[in-house]
């Protein structure tokens, strides 16, 4: 005893556990993990001397692993979980009988997708009541939506089974991204994996349908990386639907002890016949389409939190009203996007203060849309003259305060739009949220909580350039058009319980309830005594409606490692104005009730199915072929659609499924007289090697 040496070592305690910037494991910027634990130290009561003791009896216990991370999640520190309404990760899709993003998004509820051609050929996004053009949609928290037409705001280089999280936002998240939501906000968030793998998945099924998706994520120092490419391809379900699509998608994040580095940048191309897409009186019409899109952000891990992005899209297309008529006769169009969003945001004992500016250009060149050049830009693959052009700026700058206190939560959102380009140069766009957030109450080892909120907010949007210009075959734009604004209130509750220590919640409820004045909305409207649609100004519309969802957990209920689970959800959308000696193209065409089970159930060890039944009943009419003449309107019938999908997995490396969609063989629209296939069966194998 006498020849050991004493040392002395300095002792740290900590009394106080915070997820602050500042706090003591966030400032170190690493990952901590505790692994080993004397049982003499207590996490509850003061600490006190202890006394050294090399007597080997010690009692030491060896813990599992425990790690402790100094960066919050991604959705925490980039989007307030305040305005998110709700979120899709493949725990809720994965074994759906869903093969494109267009097809999943119709899982978030009150989220609408009209298609025109299946597995992503194209689809307009509703959420309710507002029109494609009034939803924006992200992706990886980048605004890449179309400036010529929403109708390609879903023109993304991403294959379904990259999609790591769908995140759908309220219309008052002004302050996030220094733009505004005119109905709602869609994120899409894609993620390199933290161990290095490959995955392959080969699909074929009815009418010459396949799809070949690959994907190799690996890591080199301090990035992860994606890569990942796609070709699908039809015959199609009818004449002039066959189509070809590729994606090309590639990410990378770095992390770094001072921020983090993303960077993302895609391709996607896409071939088509478009039957009676934007026109029943034109069912031989064809379009091609090329995307390309990049991004670069940064965001750094300090106290005062700082972030900037750059990002650029580009969308070319030639759309043909009558397939392989004459060059000369073609509509092409070459839009570009750019621009650089900073925000910045800090906590102080008031809060959180967040600042943000976002300055974004969109120009196009077209051989139909906007102003006469004075000199024509020729094509250069097409030996074709784009004879039209347009331009416009749009800053925007918001300043938004967050409190929080005891479970309550208030934010308030002053956003400013400077328009250069328009006769009105500047709109003032206030919002504002509060909740309350209940503590855990822990009853009979299960832990329940909810929440409460409400909202105000008030938006804008510019008319795109096809509403300002397009003139085609029956469609007539308006140069004359004014922005489109709204006032929309919200209020919600949710309701969640879970087993102590569980994973994940094995009940959740949520409702929430809305109503949106809109004024000047923007629609394309058919008169009786016409036969032409004509964009026009509507004075005043309003929405009102609700959404409600239940899921039940089974497997988390009873700790089962098996997939058991069933969802419900409910959605009910009115509009005050009805289709009198007109017939709406797009504002009052919209569901009004829509009803979904989702129930997936493993069936034996590692063989599961996956049911989805809906009910779906939409507001307005359409005009068949037959009754053109005529000038007469159909009403939308009602229809009932049942997807399956029957799964195996062998050794989580290999996926055999089989898979149905419209097996009661419905007929039914999403859009005007454009029939949708009926049943399709399908057939697929995935498989991953790490």
């Amino acid at each position: 005893m006498n020849n050991q040496k004493r040392v002395r070592k300095e002792v740290f305690y900590f009394k106080r556990w915070s997820r602050k910037n500042y706090a003591a494991f966030n400032s170190l910027h690493k990952l901590i993990v505790i692994s080993v634990i004397a049982l003499s130290c207590s996490f509850v009561t003061k600490p006190t001397r202890g006394v050294a003791q090399n007597d080997s009896s010690n009692l030491r216990k060896i813990l599992e692993e425990v790690i402790i991370t100094a960066e919050a999640p991604p959705e925490i520190e980039n989007i307030d979980q305040l305005f998110l309404l709700h979120t899709l990760t493949p725990q809720n899709f994965a074994q759906s009988a869903k093969q494109s993003l267009n097809e999943l998004l119709e899982q978030l509820p009150g989220v609408d997708i009209r298609q025109r051609g299946v597995l992503g050929v194209q689809a307009d996004i509703s959420f309710r009541g507002g029109n494609f053009d009034q939803t924006i949609v992200l992706l990886n928290g980048i605004n890449f939506s179309d400036p010529q037409t929403g109708h390609y705001t879903l023109n993304l280089p991403i294959s379904i089974d990259l999609v790591k999280k769908l995140e759908l936002f309220k219309n008052t998240t002004a302050f996030l991204y220094g733009t505004t939501p005119f109905s709602g906000m869609v994120n899409i968030v894609t993620t390199p994996d933290t161990t290095p793998n490959f995955y392959f998945h080969l699909m074929g099924g009815m009418h010459g349908l396949y799809r070949i998706h690959s994907q190799l994520h690996w890591q080199t120092s301090h990035f992860q990386q994606l890569l990942s490419m796609e070709y699908s391809h039809s015959d199609g379900y009818i004449k002039n639907t066959d189509f070809g699509i590729v994606n090309g998608f590639f990410q990378s994040v770095g992390k770094f002890k001072s921020g983090d580095l993303e960077f993302q940048m895609g391709y996607n191309q896409k071939e088509y016949g478009a039957n009676g897409f934007y026109s029943i009186l034109y069912p031989e019409q064809y379009e091609e389409t090329k995307t390309f899109l990049t991004s670069l952000r940064w965001q750094n891990k300090k106290i005062l939190h700082f972030s900037s992005s750059i990002y650029y899209r580009l969308n070319k297309d030639c759309f043909q009203l009558v397939k392989w008529q004459a060059p000369k006769k073609n509509n092409l169009h070459f839009n570009q996007i750019g621009g650089v969003n900073f925000s910045y945001f800090f906590h102080s004992i008031i809060g959180k203060t967040t600042l943000v500016a976002d300055v974004r250009m969109e120009k196009i060149i077209s051989s139909s849309l906007g102003k006469l050049l004075p000199t024509p830009i020729t094509s250069l693959n097409r030996n074709l003259s784009y004879s039209y052009g347009a331009e416009r700026l749009f800053c925007g700058f918001s300043l938004s305060h967050q409190y929080t206190r005891n479970g309550f939560s208030a934010e308030a959102t002053a956003l400013g739009e400077y328009l250069p380009f328009s006769t009105q140069k500047f709109y003032f766009l206030p919002a504002f949220l509060t909740a309350y957030s209940s503590k855990n109450f822990v009853v009979n080892k299960t832990t329940t909580s909810w929440k409460l909120y409400l909202s105000a907010s008030r938006t804008m949007r510019q008319p795109t350039f096809t509403d300002l210009y397009y003139k085609t075959g029956d469609i007539i734009g308006n140069a004359d058009l004014l922005p489109e604004e709204a006032y929309t209130i919200e209020s919600g509750f949710n309701f969640k319980v879970a087993k102590n220590n569980a994973k994940a919640p094995f009940l959740l409820f949520h409702v929430d309830l809305f109503q949106r004045w809109g004024n000047h909305l923007i629609d394309y409207v058919k008169y009786k005594n016409d036969d032409k649609w004509h964009a026009v100004n509507f004075t005043a519309i309003q929405f009102r409606g609700f959404d409600v969802s239940l899921r039940l957990d089974i497997s988390e209920l009873f700790n089962s490692s098996s997939s058991h689970y069933v969802q419900l959800q409910y959605s009910y959308l009115y509009s005050n104005k009805k289709n009198q000696d007109f017939q709406s193209r797009y504002l009052l065409d919209h569901l009004t009730n829509q009803f979904t089970i989702i129930a997936e159930n493993t069936i034996y060890k590692n063989l599961s199915l996956n049911v989805q039944f809906s009910y779906r009943q939409r507001k307005g009419e359409f005009t068949t072929p037959i009754e053109i003449n005529n000038l007469t309107f159909t009403s939308y019938p009602k229809y009932y659609l049942l997807d399956i999908r029957l799964q195996y997995q062998l050794q989580k490396q290999y996926t055999l499924y089989i898979e149905a969609t419209n097996i009661l063989n419905q007929k039914y629209f999403d859009f005007g007289g454009l029939i949708q296939p009926g049943i399709w069966a399908k057939a697929g194998f995935q498989f991953r090697l790490y």
